[in-house]
């Protein structure tokens, strides 16, 4: 056998255990097919001592078997096998390398982003205001439903305005004792601009939560929450597009109730006591 085979077999052996034993097994005696069929059959690492009692043999035999097969003893032997074992059952790998990090960045850009004033006026708002209407379509609505259920809890009477048909209807009939938030991650409709600018010049108190800090819906709200940007994920699938949303109402709810308490309390007090 020329030297260059010799080697090539000896990398081969080196990557499975198998290999190492089929090419020494004309060596082995029934204590050494016992440490063999140990290890073909993928059983757990031991040490010495615990293998030598699981398998019934000495640790003796165990170092005669390792160097049968070309290994200095059971350290080398367990460094392939454990190589082998890894090779064969690969660790579960999380999404952290790609939705987790997505995660990580939304979070990064909302405290990025994060201005409590603008959190606060806007909880102001809603305080002194009875009668709340939230314009939003497709994800931005499911989040609206959200804002709806919450604070409806709390006493507020929430409208939910789902497409721009109905934004152009109730333009017209809400007056300064109404606030109006508008829910929109990409803020790029016509429609919802010029219902915009409508309700400002009518001295309607109107609010935009988006991500997009350059729409023009910004010209004519009272002022505007930027949120975090998915970067094109909504299309996907992989990230819900209403989630960035959610997470400023999360915001504006903690406030709220933060800066409500009493108030809160005297009002599920009183309701407590009409259910009664």
């Amino acid at each position: 056998m020329s030297r260059a085979l010799n080697c090539e077999i000896m990398v081969l052996m080196n990557k499975d255990i198998g290999l190492l034993f089929e090419y020494a097994q004309n060596k082995f005696t029934n204590t050494d097919i016992k440490v063999a069929d140990y290890f073909l059959a993928k059983k757990p690492v031991k040490t010495i001592e615990e293998l030598a009692i699981e398998i019934g043999v000495s640790t003796a035999s165990i170092t005669r078997f390792c160097r049968k097969i070309g290994l200095n003893n059971l350290k080398e032997l367990l460094f392939l096998y454990q190589e082998q074992l890894d090779s064969a059952n690969p660790p579960v790998k999380h999404e952290r390398d790609g939705l987790y990090q997505e995660y990580l960045e939304i979070v990064h850009q909302f405290d990025t982003l994060f201005d409590i004033e603008i959190i606060e006026k806007i909880t102001q708002a809603i305080s002194h205001h009875k009668i709340i209407h939230i314009f939003g379509t497709g994800f931005s609505a499911l989040a609206g439903a959200d804002f709806k259920f919450r604070f409806g809890r709390l006493g507020k009477f929430v409208e939910l305005v789902q497409d721009t048909n109905s934004m152009r209807m109730h333009q017209h009939l809400l007056t300064a004792d109404n606030l109006v938030i508008i829910l929109s991650l990409n803020a790029r409709d016509q429609d919802t601009v010029s219902v915009a600018k409508n309700l400002t010049e009518r001295g309607v108190t109107t609010f935009l939560i988006t991500s997009n800090v350059n729409s023009k819906l910004g010209q004519y709200v009272t002022a505007t929450m930027q949120i975090a940007s998915l970067n094109g994920e909504e299309h996907t699938g992989m990230i819900s597009g209403q989630l960035p949303i959610l997470m400023a109402l999360d915001h504006l709810y903690y406030h709220y109730v933060s800066n409500n308490r009493e108030t809160i309390k005297n009002w599920v007090s009183t309701e407590l006591l009409f259910s009664e």
